[in-house]
């Protein structure tokens, strides 16, 4: 049994009320509907008596209060009519009930009867079928608010509604926010009921089951919404800047599309990791470090203005972007940012060994190229100089630098890779050695005596090693052409 306030407490029911001033704690047995207002009378002791629509219609008549007075005899404990708007009983109604304790409830002219009913013997017939009805209201409530992409306290305030009962939304016990472990954690935790108790709890375990799951397609919805057209602008900075190709309308018209202003000024920050595959052996974990790597660094830079993230190879590849010339501060800037960058993914990832590069400010889509490409020779020319890790900015002026922009082109590589590929058949040991032999002679222009002062060999070793590289690589060193080609070929190679 139920109390007629406690019935309409219930979520189902939040849009009946009781009109009369008495009755609310009067305990309900049993549902009757009554099509007739003489039917009033055979109602038994405790009945909430649902008139019937006609009977609704014409409670203004004086039946209905001879109605009421039969039903005050049998001690019927509420009735209940259906009305457009809120039901107002006539004041000799009102009389009766009052001093017979009914309690008048107003049904809206809307709702189905036969739900209704379904509903009203629900939450009478005891904790578990008032708990089936919660979970009912609570699972209709979960759907409702999953198709219209509601946020996390809108499913909340939803959920708590419909079962009735206050529902928390809590983190999970030490859950730390800001906390990189590959990738960044979901920022929500778990619903609970507190205040749930015996077939309530039950039916709340069932409902908040289905809420998870709900907040959790919602949360996957939102962040593709937030992330794909990110992903789409990096997918498409990746394309141009790893393409050799002259730009084509196609790439262009997909730029204007995910709003990347290609035609203004670009600058590129270029980081890597020298110890990547240290730092994560597999392939699987080590795209997630890059991934999460990525966007602690963009969050790092984006207070400086507008930047790009994208991802090439094993590098990431931060892009400034600026509508005018930036002037010639613009380096610095970039600099500071690159360093903001390498800290804040130092402080997730202490083991890291990483290096920036930082290229110069160009204009459009082929100085956005040139941006990256400078960015790349960079980080080239600090590992090849012995630097320590850190940001390394673009040398705009240097033999070397000329020497790492021409092997950084595909045509270059390949050249190189064919000039020494006898040498680098020997194995990586030996091919090491014997490059480093041969570019050490052509820098002291063919001297063995200096050559092998710089190596500390002798001087019958120096020979003997020239001797079987010149002999695998049939090369002419007394060729001038041969020699500034090879001595090319070795210090790039050297380079990497």
């Amino acid at each position: 049994m139920a109390a007629v306030d406690t019935v309409l407490a219930s979520p189902a029911l939040a849009r009946l009320a009781r009109v009369s001033t008495r009755g609310g704690g009067r305990e309900i047995t049993q549902i009757r509907l009554a099509e007739q207002f003489a039917e009033l009378g055979e109602a038994g002791a405790g009945s909430l008596v649902l008139l019937g629509r006609e009977a609704s219609a014409a409670a203004t008549d004086y039946r209905f209060d001879m109605g009421l007075r039969w039903a005050a005899l049998r001690e019927v404990a509420a009735v209940a009519a259906f009305a457009a708007a809120r039901w107002h009983p006539t004041a000799t109604a009102a009389d009766i009930a009052e001093r017979a304790g009914i309690a008048l409830i107003s049904v809206p002219a809307d709702i189905e009867s036969t739900w209704l009913i379904r509903a009203l013997l629900r939450e009478v017939g005891g904790s578990a079928d008032a708990a089936l009805a919660r979970a009912e209201s609570g699972l209709t409530a979960v759907i409702l608010a999953e198709e219209q992409t509601a946020d996390l306290e809108l499913l909340r305030r939803s959920v708590s509604q419909a079962l009735g009962t206050r529902i928390e939304l809590r983190a999970p016990a030490g859950y730390e926010a800001g906390v990189m472990a590959g990738a960044p954690q979901t920022p929500f935790g778990y619903f609970t009921a507190p205040d749930a108790r015996g077939d309530l709890a039950v039916a709340a375990r069932l409902v908040l089951h289905a809420a998870a799951a709900a907040a959790g397609r919602l949360h996957d919805a939102a962040r593709r919404a937030r992330e794909l057209p990110a992903r789409s602008r990096s997918v498409l900075l990746a394309e141009l800047l790893m393409s050799e190709a002259a730009l084509g309308e196609d790439l262009l018209d997909r730029a204007r599309q995910l709003g990347v202003p290609l035609g203004g000024w670009h600058v590129v920050v270029r980081l890597e990791a020298d110890n990547l595959d240290d730092a994560e052996p597999g392939e699987v974990h080590r795209f997630e470090l890059l991934e999460a790597m990525g966007q602690v660094a963009l969050e790092a830079v984006a207070i400086t203005g507008t930047w790009y993230l994208s991802r090439v190879s094993r590098a990431i590849v931060l892009v400034w972007m600026a509508s005018s010339d930036p002037g010639p501060q613009v380096g610095v800037r970039a600099t500071r940012a690159a360093e903001r960058a390498l800290s804040a993914v130092r402080s997730r990832r202490p083991g890291l060994r990483l290096r920036a590069g930082v290229g110069t400010a160009h204009e459009g889509p082929m100085g956005l190229r040139a941006s990256a490409a400078e960015a790349r020779v960079a980080l080239l020319a600090a590992r090849a100089a012995g630097k320590p890790e850190g940001v390394s900015a673009h040398d705009a002026a240097g033999v070397q630098r000329m020497l790492m922009e021409w092997y950084a082109s595909d045509s270059a590589r390949a050249s190189v890779r064919e000039q020494l590929a006898p040498l680098e058949r020997l194995g990586p040991a030996r091919s090491e050695t014997a490059i480093r032999t041969l570019a050490v002679y052509l820098d002291e222009q063919c001297s063995v005596v200096r050559t092998a002062r710089r190596l500390h060999l002798h001087r019958n070793a120096v020979t003997y090693r020239l001797r079987r590289i010149t002999g695998l690589l049939g090369v002419d060193l007394a060729d001038a052409d041969q020699r500034l080609a090879l001595q090319l070929a070795c210090r790039a190679r050297l380079l990497e």
